[in-house]
C-alpha cells in the first residue's frame, strides 16, 4: 500500500512539469541503460524508487529510493553521483542470514519496519558509438559503491562493491523503435556487523529490453532481467541461485523531464522452496517489483 501510494505521488509530481522534445541519455528502461551520455555541460537530476513485494510467507515490502545527480563532461562522457536509502516491513517472512551472540552466521526471522541511509555510489559512462550515427551504439559504464544496509534483510553491514556494465543499443524504423541489452558483472565484499568474516560475491546480471513509440513521447514494450549470485568467487565459481524477471515498461519523455514505469513480476528461479513456490527463488529475490525513474533536465 505504501508503495502505491508514493508510485501516484511521483507521477502527478511529473506531470505537474512542462516540455518539448526528447533528448540524450532519458532512461527508456527501468532496469536497462541506453548507450548515449548527455552533452558536454549539461546535468540532469535522477530519482529512483523501487518497490519490491512478497517472499511467499509472512509480510514482505521494501522500497529502494536513489537520488542520481549526473553531469555530461564531454559529449561522450558522464559522471554521476548516487545517494541511497531504504525501507524495509518484514514480519515473519522468510529466513535470513543472521549473526548470534558470537558473532556466528544462523538463519533467523527478523521483523522489521525501518527507513535508513544505505549509502553512496559514484558511476562513470563512456559511449564509444552512437545509435543515432553509427550501426549500434556502445558504451562502458563503471559504478563503484558502498552500502551500510543489505538489500533484502534491512540488516547493516558494510559492503563495497564495483559494478560494470557493457551496454549495446540498436535502433530501428527511424528511431521509432528501439532495443537495448547490458551485461554486468559486479564484485562485492561484505562484512554483517558482529560477524568475525569478510564475504566476497559475484554477481552476474544480464538485462534487455525492447521499447516502441506509439505516440509522440509515449513508448511502450517489455523488459526483461536475469540475475544470479557466486558467493566465495575468489575459492570458486559455483552458482548460488538464480531468478528471471519479465514485463511491460511505459516511458513518457520531453525535452525538460521524462518518466519510466517497469513492472517486473519473477517468473521462474532457483533453488525453490516448495512450502513457498514451486516455480520461483524467494530468499534473495520477491515475487514482485515496481521500479519507477523520473528524470529532469537542466
Amino acid at each position: 500500500m505504501l508503495g502505491r501510494w508514493i508510485v501516484i505521488a511521483w507521477i502527478g509530481t511529473a506531470c505537474l512539469l512542462d516540455g518539448r522534445a526528447a533528448r540524450a541519455d532519458e532512461n527508456f528502461f527501468g532496469y536497462s541503460y541506453g548507450t548515449e551520455t548527455l552533452p558536454k555541460g549539461h546535468w540532469e537530476l535522477y530519482n529512483w524508487l523501487t518497490w519490491r513485494h512478497d517472499k511467499g510467507s509472512g509480510d514482505y515490502d521494501a522500497l529502494d529510493l536513489k537520488q542520481e545527480f549526473e553531469y555530461g563532461f564531454t559529449d561522450r562522457f558522464q559522471a554521476s553521483l548516487y545517494l541511497d536509502e531504504a525501507y524495509h516491513a518484514v514480519h515473519d517472512s522468510a529466513p535470513f542470514e543472521g549473526t548470534d551472540e558470537a558473532g556466528n552466521r544462523e538463519s533467523e526471522f527478523p521483523n522489521r519496519h525501518e527507513f535508513a541511509f544505505q549509502g553512496v555510489q559514484t558511476s562513470f559512462k563512456y559511449a564509444f558509438l552512437s545509435p543515432y550515427k553509427d550501426p549500434v551504439g556502445l558504451a562502458l559504464y563503471v559504478e563503484p559503491g558502498y552500502s551500510r544496509v543489505e538489500k533484502v534483510s534491512g540488516e547493516h553491514q558494510d559492503e563495497w562493491e564495483l559494478e560494470t556494465k557493457l551496454l549495446l543499443q540498436k535502433n530501428f524504423l527511424d528511431d521509432q523503435l528501439i532495443a537495448v541489452f547490458n551485461a554486468t558483472p559486479e564484485f562485492e565484499l561484505n562484512k554483517v556487523r558482529g560477524a568475525h568474516d569478510t564475504e566476497a560475491e559475484l554477481a552476474l546480471e544480464f538485462t534487455g529490453g525492447l521499447i516502441y513509440r506509439f505516440l509522440p513521447r509515449w513508448y511502450a514494450g517489455i523488459e526483461a532481467r536475469y540475475h544470479s549470485e557466486y558467493p566465495n568467487f575468489d575459492d570458486e565459481l559455483t552458482r548460488e541461485h538464480w531468478a528471471a524477471f519479465v514485463g511491460p515498461v511505459i516511458h513518457y519523455g520531453t525535452e525538460r523531464w521524462w518518466f519510466t514505469l517497469t513492472a517486473l513480476p519473477q517468473v521462474y528461479g532457483k533453488p525453490q522452496d516448495e512450502d513457498r513456490s514451486r516455480t520461483l527463488h524467494l530468499d534473495e529475490h520477491e515475487r514482485f517489483e515496481l521500479r519507477l525513474k523520473t528524470g529532469i533536465n537542466f
